[in-house]
C-alpha cells in the first residue's frame, strides 16, 4: 500500500474503507521489509485500531552486500553481464525499465546462460511460464522489473543483482532478500552510476497537472449532486483514463476536499475547483519530498564508506554496533584497520585501538536513541532512525528523511524530544 497505492494501484488505498464497511473484522497486514514510516502509513491507511505490531528483525547475515560503481553506461552493462555469468546460479537481475529487461536478458542469454525477461508488459501466459520455469530450475537467470516479486519464494537463489538503484531502501532490501532463503551464503550486488538516479527522480516527481485536479474535482461536484460518483463515471466526464483518475481521486481525498466509500466519490467541502486543486497540489508536493528523500537514502547506501549492513539496519530502525564483516565496505575497513594497526605497532602504540568501530560504544545517555520521537521547529514531528558517527537520520512526517549533523543538533538544539 505504501509503495504502490499512491500511483501504481490507487485502489489499494481504498482498502481502509472496505474494512470499515465490513465492520472492522480482525485484519492482518504483512510486509516483508517495511521501515517504521511505512508500517505507520499502512496502519493509518487501513484504519487499524491499536494494532499489535510484530517485527522479527531485518538482518540477513548470510547475504553478502556489495556495491560496484561505474562511470559509463556501456562499461556497466558489460560488467553486469560478465558478473552474472561468473555467479553460481540461479539468480535474479533487477532493472528499472521493460526495455532494459529485454536487452539485458538477450545479452546474458548470449553469454550462455538460460535467461528470461519478466515485466508487466508481457502477456499473462508468458509471465506464468517464466515463473514456472524459474521455480523448476529450467532457467538460470530472470531479468525483471519490480513486477517480479510477489509470491516468489525460491530458497536456492544465490544472488540478486541490481542494474540500477530502485526507488527506496525498502524496495532494495525486499528484492535483495529473495536471495539465500535456504540460509546458505548468497550475495546482493548493486551496480551503481549516480546518473541512474535521474530516472527515479523523474518517477518521484510525477505530480498531476493542476488542470487534472480541477477537472476531476469539478466532475465529482457536478455529477455528485445525486450521490456518490464511481471512478469510471468521473473518468468519462473528465476525459481521462481510469488509472489517471484513480490517482487524482486519491490525492483529492487525501487533501480532504473529496470523500470516498464503496459507492464512489463525494464532495466533502464545496470549493472553487482552483482552491481544491491547490490543496491537493500541496499534498502531492509533500509526497514528492518524501519520495525524493527515500531516493536520497538509496544514494546514501550506494555511496557510504561504512558498513553497508549497519546502514541498512539503521534505516529500518535497528541499532547494530558491530560491523558485519560480510560486505565490501567491511573488507576495505578491515584492510584499513590492519594498515593502521601495523603503523601503530611500528610506532609502539597499542595496536588493539586500531580496530575500534567509531561510535560503537556511544554514550549511554544518548538523548536521541533509535525509534525515539522528536520535533524540529521547521520540519515538525519525526522519528529517529539511526545515528552513525556525527550523523543522525530522522524521518519527518511532512519532509521525509533528513540526515543532520549530530554536533549541530546538540549544540543548536535543532531537535527536541517529543
Amino acid at each position: 500500500m505504501a509503495s504502490w497505492g499512491h500511483d501504481f494501484r490507487p485502489d489499494y488505498l481504498g482498502l481502509g474503507g472496505v474494512i470499515d464497511a465490513l465492520g472492522h473484522p480482525p485484519t492482518i497486514a504483512m510486509t516483508a521489509t517495511g521501515s517504521t514510516p511505512v508500517r505507520t502509513e499502512i496502519e493509518e491507511r487501513l484504519g487499524l485500531r491499536d494494532p499489535f505490531v510484530l517485527s522479527s528483525g531485518f538482518d540477513r547475515p548470510n547475504i553478502r552486500l556489495e556495491v560496484r560503481r561505474h562511470t559509463e553506461e556501456p562499461e556497466k552493462r558489460r560488467a553486469i553481464v560478465e558478473h552474472v555469468r561468473e555467479q553460481t546460479q540461479p539468480g535474479l537481475v533487477y532493472v528499472a525499465t521493460r526495455k532494459d529487461a529485454e536487452q539485458y536478458a538477450e545479452e546474458i542469454r548470449a553469454s550462455g546462460l538460460r535467461t528470461d525477461a519478466y515485466h508487466a508488459g508481457l502477456p499473462a501466459a508468458e509471465r506464468e511460464r517464466v515463473q514456472t520455469a524459474f521455480h523448476e530450475d529450467d532457467v538460470d537467470v530472470v531479468v525483471a522489473t519490480s513486477a517480479f516479486g510477489m509470491g516468489i519464494d525460491k530458497p536456492t537463489v544465490r544472488y540478486v543483482v541490481h542494474a540500477a538503484p530502485p526507488e527506496s531502501v525498502d524496495a532494495y532490501y525486499q528484492e535483495v532478500g529473495r536471495a539465500g532463503r535456504d540460509g546458505e551464503p548468497a550475495v546482493g550486488i548493486l551496480h551503481y552510476r549516480p546518473e541512474d538516479l535521474g530516472l527515479r527522480r523523474f518517477f518521484a516527481a510525477r505530480t498531476p497537472r493542476p488542470a487534472s485536479l480541477r477537472d476531476v474535482y469539478a466532475a465529482v461536484a457536478v455529477a455528485g449532486a445525486d450521490g456518490p460518483v464511481r471512478p469510471a463515471a468521473v473518468a468519462d466526464r473528465a476525459g481521462m483514463s481510469p488509472r489517471t483518475v484513480g490517482g487524482v481521486l486519491n490525492l483529492l481525498v487525501d487533501a480532504g476536499v473529496l470523500g470516498s466509500d464503496r459507492e464512489g466519490a463525494v464532495v466533502t467541502e464545496e470549493l472553487d475547483p482552483r482552491e481544491a486543486a491547490a490543496r491537493a497540489k500541496e499534498v502531492a508536493e509533500e509526497r514528492e519530498r518524501i519520495e525524493v528523500s527515500r531516493l536520497e537514502m538509496m544514494r546514501g547506501y550506494a555511496e557510504t564508506q561504512q558498513c553497508r549492513r549497519q546502514y541498512l539496519l539503521g534505516y529500518f530502525g535497528e541499532e547494530s554496533p558491530e560491523r558485519c564483516g560480510n560486505c565490501d565496505a567491511c573488507d576495505r575497513l578491515a584492510d584499513d584497520d590492519a594498515h593502521d594497526a601495523a603503523m601503530e605497532a611500528a610506532e609502539g602504540a597499542d595496536p588493539g585501538a586500531a580496530g575500534a568501530v567509531p561510535g560503537a560504544d556511544g554514550p549511554s545517555d544518548d538523548p536521541f536513541p533509535a525509534q525515539s520521537a522528536v520535533t524540529h521547529a521547521e520540519w515538525g514531528p519525526g522519528t529517529v532512525m539511526s545515528t552513525e558517527d556525527d550523523r543522525i537520520t530522522v524521518f519527518f512526517e511532512r519532509e521525509g528523511y533528513r540526515v543532520l549533523s549530530l554536533r549541530l543538533v546538540r549544540d543548536g538544539g535543532l531537535l527536541q524530544p517529543a
